[in-house]
């Protein structure tokens, strides 16, 4: 995984979200869009990555989004593989 796949990969989860939830106020999927904000940052190195263990975006994935919105899921899964590459210092 690279870094550049990794950006790919959560801008069109940021994107997926808005274009289900559109200025939505619904916490779970704030909490997500601040995650992956946190999670872009991190790859930027503008934080200090000590929350990444902290990221719990696949626990909304399983519970909100897996039975109406599949694509959904499945994109924020394939973020919470970076989160653990980004923790093993992998990427």
């Amino acid at each position: 995984m690279t870094t550049e796949k990794a950006f790919d990969i959560i801008n069109r989860t940021i994107e997926m979200s808005l274009r289900y939830y559109p200025n939505d106020d619904w916490q779970p999927i704030v909490s997500i869009r601040r995650q992956l904000n946190y999670i872009k940052d991190a790859l930027e190195n503008k934080n200090d990555r000590s929350r990444l263990k902290d990221i719990n975006i696949g626990v909304y994935a399983v519970r909100e989004f897996e039975n109406l919105y599949e694509d959904l899921a499945n994109i924020i899964y394939e973020v919470c593989d970076i989160v653990r590459f980004m923790i093993k210092n992998k990427l």
